[in-house]
């Protein structure tokens, strides 16, 4: 089976991001697996999935799981790049993955 390396997730405006003072991004809350979640390197947020990412970066520290509306959810802490992706992943949700 692929390993998940990317994730593109439909965030529109920044819902739930911050930007750190030291440069870094923290994403939103997100619903994916753990192991995914340990295993991807790079994170793009899109307006929607038709549009190249707005923010994206990459992944520097572990997943932290989190509890969002009474529900477990992971929140990435990544470095910000300049080259916006295309969306991969072929479900109907708001995130898809691409794979190595």
């Amino acid at each position: 089976m692929p390993t998940v390396k990317r994730f593109h997730f439909v965030c529109r405006n920044d819902m739930n991001v911050t930007v750190l003072s030291d440069g870094l991004v923290r994403s939103g809350f997100w619903k994916v697996s753990a192991k995914n979640a340990g295993t991807a390197v790079e994170i793009y947020l899109h307006q929607s999935k038709d549009k190249p990412s707005y923010r994206q970066g990459r992944i520097i520290q572990p997943a932290t799981p989190q509890d969002y509306l009474g529900r477990p959810r992971f929140v990435f802490t990544f470095e910000s790049f300049d080259t916006p992706g295309n969306w991969e992943g072929e479900g109907t949700g708001e995130k898809g993955y691409g794979y190595d």
